[in-house]
């Protein structure tokens, strides 16, 4: 479709816009009520270095072909849902931190097995790896907010509850994102053996 490009750019940098801004958003107003305890200084690194983390890896190998626009757009989206909602105050309203932990790992391992799918021939392979990632990236989320909350970040709101709630919502996710994967962004016939199927540039 010779359309779809300039709008998958479109897409891509408005998405990496919104991440960096509602990242950063927080710092202008440090001790507003739904920012305090949530280490959003930390956010505001970690999520604007997370959309460099695809393009950088395109540069390093010499920028090959195709760029993995849609990769690349899911792996920002779960900062972006991350973000907005601590900026409009969402996780205030009860049960509503399922929604970003099922959406977000959805598209973390949408992502994630956009990149790997090319590199193996059976599509339960890609399916069962990405189910790993994203359980194996929720156990390591879990494990930084219990230390950020050692820190004294009270306002993440850790309990047991809430735990076996993100990790259950999460790994709901990840079996959605591939499922997704596997049966409506498997890589063409013919797509090179390589990290997001890039050909030499």
């Amino acid at each position: 479709m010779p359309g779809a490009r300039p709008l998958l750019v479109i897409l891509d940098l408005a998405v990496k816009v919104a991440a960096v801004a509602l990242a950063l958003f927080p710092l202008l107003d440090p001790t507003s009520s739904h920012f305090a305890g949530k280490a959003m200084g930390v956010r505001a690194l970690i999520y604007p270095l997370a959309t460099l983390l695809i393009p950088l890896a395109w540069w390093l190998r010499g920028r090959p072909r195709p760029y993995p626009f849609l990769a690349d757009v899911a792996l920002v989206l779960p900062f972006v849902f991350d973000a907005a909602a601590n900026v409009l105050g969402l996780f205030a309203i009860p049960m509503f931190d399922a929604l970003p932990h099922a959406l977000g790992w959805l598209f973390l391992t949408l992502a994630f097995g956009l990149a790997i799918g090319p590199l193996v021939d059976q599509r339960w392979v890609a399916a069962g790896l990405s189910i790993g990632f994203g359980a194996v990236a929720d156990i390591a989320w879990e494990i930084g907010e219990f230390l950020l909350a050692q820190t004294g970040s009270s306002g993440l709101q850790l309990t047991y509850a809430n735990t076996i709630q993100d990790l259950g919502l999460s790994l709901l996710g990840s079996v959605i994102g591939a499922g997704v994967l596997v049966t409506f962004a498997w890589h063409r016939p013919g797509t090179p053996h390589t990290a997001f199927g890039w050909r030499r540039p």
